[in-house]
């Protein structure tokens, strides 16, 4: 029968969709897009905005994460083994929203830092999930369906997005380096440069990484850019990857790789490393 079929269809289509996990919700803005609550901070909010031309639904609770050696992040699969983390320690409000198009709500965050905490930063990450809209209607009955009992469904795909929320307790003391620096090349052109960034002390790493051909007048052409790389701890050390602007031929260049943390987030690193090849 008809009903079967698009029954079976629709379930088949929610578990797909329920595993699509995605860096931005369409029509859905967020600022800021990575809380930190620095030593002396209490609270913090964060602004979403709904630019599409229908009402947005959204679910928001806390998901603990861990940031792997090749730059992905994870969900930690047994939490209560590890901790405390950022969310532990945070009350929000509200939990749930239903924003109309157009329109703005603001979601506020207040922390209560146990007593005797260690010093160091705490993460979790915040997650808006995204409501979808399901529409059910039946239809008349037809000679294969004499019942009319056919159900056509309309479905969206579940989307979410998770923006880190970091707590700090103490002074920052976290240092950074780079090392193994790779050419990626293709057809004997240089497409990328992977290395490898280290932190050593109790917190995040957060900046920008940029490559510079360098002169003797100075730096001259920026060959390539990423903004917000983020080393966060517990993890030592991540792969970045920079893609260049333009491929090109590296051979007798003396390049600059330049990181530098962003010091709205508190960090002061910088790190520079020439490169000659």
């Amino acid at each position: 029968m008809k009903i079967r079929n698009s029954f079976t269809t629709f379930i088949t289509a929610c578990l797909l969709l329920l595993s699509i996990t995605s860096q931005a919700i369409a029509g859905l803005v967020l600022n800021p897009q990575r809380i930190v609550l620095e030593d002396r901070e209490r609270s913090a909010s964060l602004d979403l905005l709904n630019t599409s031309n229908e009402t947005g639904r959204y679910q928001i609770y806390f998901e603990h994460k861990i940031m792997k050696e090749d730059g992905s992040i994870i969900n930690i699969e047994n939490p209560e083994d590890g901790g405390p983390y950022a969310g532990d320690m945070i009350r929000y409000s509200p939990r749930r929203v239903d924003i109309p198009a157009n329109q703005s709500q603001t979601i506020r965050l207040a922390v209560r830092r146990p007593k005797n905490l260690p010093d160091g930063e705490y993460l979790s990450h915040l997650v808006l999930k995204q409501i979808p809209n399901i529409q059910a209607s039946n239809n008349v009955a037809d000679s294969d369906n004499p019942e009319g009992k056919q159900l056509n469904l309309s479905v969206q795909p579940i989307l979410k997005l998770a923006i880190p929320v970091i707590v700090r307790k103490g002074k920052l003391d976290t240092t950074a380096d780079i090392t193994d620096v790779t050419l990626i090349k293709k057809d004997g052109l240089v497409e990328d440069v992977h290395f490898t960034l280290h932190r050593k002390g109790r917190f995040s790493l957060y900046g920008d990484v940029a490559l510079f051909e360098k002169t003797e007048q100075g730096l001259g052409q920026r060959l390539g850019f990423i903004r917000g790389i983020a080393l966060y701890d517990p993890t030592q050390k991540r792969l970045v990857k920079l893609h260049l602007d333009e491929a090109q031929d590296l051979s007798g260049k003396t390049l600059m790789l330049h990181f530098e943390e962003n010091e709205k987030y508190g960090g002061t690193n910088k790190v520079e490393k020439t490169l000659a090849f």
